[in-house]
């Protein structure tokens, strides 16, 4: 390796390290979508995908309408269901976004559908999977990436892996919330039917665990998201019921 530019590696590792966060700009958005691109065709591998078009078209249609008015309206922006029964959603860098067949039986409406998807992309919006790369993959795809290099196919698995399994921060996953009410009611869903969504997935998270699957359960508590959309919805106009009693 050229010493002058591992030098200037060693000084990003130093400087700017796993900590960098996404405004850094170490990755341009087309580097951006082609590890989307990419970490989509690995998720579609492990799950599949359901052979039902209208449920793909569903999808399609309610994501593209939220990422219109979104902030990044250029990407390829794309909207599938993965074939599992889990409850679950989950989006990659770069607009590639997916519902599960459990995710699209579980939601009651349009709106409900609408919110999971808003917040999705409010992820892609924020530069989280971004930010997730630069701090947990920095010495692996990042990189790779200033080296001039595309990440290999295992450094790909293993973010699809940690998306999967960990997801992001609290202050992320809180941040996509407040994304997703937002955008959904700009984009003139009942952005309300989110809060009755989560309210009825942390009844269902408390009866049978399982299948709430990864995106919830590596989530901040469902209760604490609920209060503060609650107050969003307020903020917004919204009618809302009060807050049942706990104990």
């Amino acid at each position: 390796m050229n010493v002058r530019i591992l030098s200037v590696i060693l000084l990003l590792a130093l400087t700017l390290g796993p900590a960098t966060p996404a405004h850094a700009q170490l990755i341009s958005e087309a580097q951006e979508v082609s590890i989307g691109r990419r970490a989509a065709a690995e998720l579609e591998a492990e799950f599949g995908l359901v052979g039902d078009p209208a449920q793909h078209e569903r999808a399609e249609r309610i994501g593209r309408r939220l990422a219109a008015i979104s902030g990044r309206p250029g990407l390829p922006w794309r909207f599938r269901v993965l074939n599992t029964s889990q409850v679950n959603a989950i989006s990659l860098p770069g607009g590639f976004i997916y519902v599960t067949r459990g995710m699209m039986s579980f939601v009651q409406s349009t709106d409900e559908l609408a919110f999971v998807l808003a917040h999705e992309v409010g992820h892609v919006h924020e530069r989280h999977h971004v930010a997730l790369i630069q701090r947990d993959f920095f010495f692996t795809i990042v990189i790779a990436l200033l080296l001039g290099r595309d990440p290999n196919t295992a450094q790909i698995g293993n973010l699809v892996g940690a998306l999967l399994n960990r997801g992001f921060s609290r202050e992320a996953e809180f941040a996509a919330d407040v994304a997703g009410v937002r955008l959904a009611h700009r984009a003139g869903f009942n952005a309300g039917a989110g809060l009755a969504f989560m309210e009825r997935l942390r009844v269902t998270e408390g009866r049978d665990p399982s299948k709430v699957e990864v995106l919830f359960r590596t989530h901040p508590a469902l209760a604490d998201r609920i209060v503060r959309v609650r107050s969003l919805l307020k903020e917004l106009g919204y009618r809302v019921a009060l807050a049942p009693a706990r104990g």
